[in-house]
């Protein structure tokens, strides 16, 4: 017997309308977070971010961090098996997230399914440093860079060796705390 696909192509607009998201159930709330992500990704249209953001956001204040890690593992397979070029829906769980361990293991499949799309794990490697350079006294600076020495590639380590010096206590410290020498 095969098992019927829902059809949430209707969370799309409410997608575009931040008062309705309240009134989702929890399985429509990770499917609109789902497509939206992935579209997201696919596009980068940079018009979406502040959506996308805010979505997260939501999505933190009315999720656990269980669902919220496995949305993120279902988004990486998802990318990983049908659309490589997607890496971008992967960016709240490390912008915008405030739990250590996703943001660590949301940088990894970041620079791990960069080398699916383009190849070269120096490529996503750089777009997370990119990310982080403003804020290099920041915790969420530190488990984005935690995930990636996690990678252990030669090439992402002497990358992330290079901003060393530009490091602030804070993230020195939990750098230091998780066995990272510097």
């Amino acid at each position: 017997m095969s098992e019927q696909i829902q059809d949430y192509s209707y969370l799309d607009q409410i997608a575009l309308q931040k008062e309705k998201w309240n009134d989702l159930n929890k399985s429509e709330l990770q499917a609109m977070c789902f497509r939206t992500f992935m579209l997201y990704g696919k596009s980068q249209n940079k018009n979406m971010i502040l959506t996308v953001f805010e979505m997260y956001e939501f999505l933190m204040a009315n999720s656990s961090t269980t669902d919220r890690t496995k949305m993120m593992t279902a988004i990486s397979a998802n990318i990983r098996k049908k659309n490589t070029k997607a890496i971008m829906a992967l960016f709240p769980f490390i912008h915008v997230e405030e739990d250590a361990n996703i943001i660590r293991t949301a940088s990894q499949f970041f620079i791990n399914l960069s080398v699916i799309s383009n190849k070269e794990a120096i490529s996503g490697t750089k777009i997370l440093l990119e990310l982080i350079k403003d804020d290099l006294n920041d915790a969420r600076s530190a488990y984005v860079l935690l995930g990636l020495l996690d990678i252990d590639n030669e090439k992402v380590n002497a990358q992330v060796s290079l901003i060393y010096s530009e490091l602030g206590s804070e993230v020195k410290t939990i750098l230091h705390n998780n066995g990272v020498k510097i």
